[in-house]
């Protein structure tokens, strides 16, 4: 006799691969559920990560995210004009053009990581949202622009869990977070740290500067070189080369497939990078001055030393991040399988 419907064998395997099945006619069309073989909980094709099809995303995705870029864009238009004006007009905040780019780049390079995104809204992300909208409406009682800039990333992180679902703001949230570097601090962190800075580049110059030879003493936040007087100013305190060598490191450690230990390594490695860099360039221009007295020229090395300490400080970062890299390398796990192909032991099927 002819079997009718599957074997007992073919019964269980489909069982075993807790898959689930296409709704049968007699059930109304409902979806049906199949066990997780790993929980032993059933799962509804409701709840299952699927990507939007190409007419959801044509029809609702992609308007829904132009008609919130647009009431973004006009909603934070004297937001971002304060935001420009500090990156055009103050140096330590000149690199704010490149943040978008560079988070835009950041995304692209995690292409290959894209998780499955839900093809209905998640409202976790009006949470944010809320927050975002509560965030600048204190900044503008209290007339803190810092606070209308920070909202931006919960806009666009409450934005992002909304339309695409909690996995792809968790999977884009490095490029999320790298927006906050072309937002000015608060004017009293800001005076704060430069103070700090300030005085422990005054000293870590002057030791650098006794090194060298040369008979220095540090007096505040002056450092005095023989009878040549050294004015630490704020503008001086190496905040910008603080500011942008964290930027960097940041998209950095966002890159690297690496554990967060040596991600946390680099973006810890800022710190006395940056101390040592700028304690470097006031070194250096107190060895100078003592070759040069021409008010021009001295003017010339003070400006182009600035210019050169980026670089270095950048180059500094990278020496390390490629030595960190190199010293501890992430182990390769191989199985039985591969190691007898990698040694040609594996006979042919």
């Amino acid at each position: 006799m002819t079997p009718v419907g599957p074997s007992a064998h073919a019964r269980s395997s489909q069982a075993m691969s807790g898959a689930v099945q296409a709704p049968h006619p007699a059930s109304g069309g409902k979806p049906s559920v199949a066990a997780d073989p790993r929980l032993g909980k059933p799962i509804a094709d409701d709840y299952l990560m699927q990507p939007p099809s190409r007419r959801v995303w044509l029809t609702s995705i992609l308007p829904a995210a132009a008609v919130f870029f647009i009431a973004m864009l006009y909603a934070y238009l004297p937001t971002l004009r304060w935001m420009e004006d500090s990156w055009r007009n103050e140096p330590d905040y000149s690199h704010g053009y490149l943040v978008l780019p560079l988070a835009l780049f950041l995304l692209w390079s995690r292409r290959d990581s894209v998780p499955p995104m839900r093809s209905v809204i998640s409202l976790g992300g009006l949470l944010l949202i809320a927050a975002g909208i509560g965030m600048r409406w204190l900044g503008r009682l209290v007339y803190a622009d810092f606070l209308d800039g920070w909202s931006i990333l919960l806009m666009v992180a409450g934005a992002i869990w909304f339309l695409l679902g909690w996995r792809m703001l968790r999977w884009s949230l490095p490029a999320v977070l790298f927006l906050f570097f072309m937002i000015p601090l608060p004017f009293q962190a800001e005076s704060l740290l430069s103070w700090k800075l300030q005085g422990v580049a005054t000293h870590v110059s002057t030791a650098m500067l006794r090194v060298l030879g040369q008979p220095a003493v540090s007096e505040a936040h002056i450092v005095w070189v023989n009878d040549e007087r050294l004015m630490i100013e704020e503008a001086c305190s190496g905040l910008r080369i603080f500011i942008g060598v964290a930027a960097l490191a940041f998209f950095w450690a966002s890159m690297a497939s690496r554990t967060w230990l040596d991600r946390l390594i680099i973006l810890a490695a800022t710190v006395p990078l940056a101390i040592f860099v700028n304690a470097l360039r006031i070194a250096s221009i107190g060895v100078l001055y003592q070759f040069f007295s021409d008010p021009q020229i001295r003017h010339t090395i003070h400006d182009v030393s600035g210019y050169i300490m980026i670089p270095v400080a950048f180059s500094l970062l990278w020496l390390l991040k490629t030595y960190w890299e190199h010293l501890y390398r992430p182990i390769e796990q191989l199985t039985a399988k591969d190691f007898l192909s990698s040694a040609g032991l594996q006979g042919s099927s």
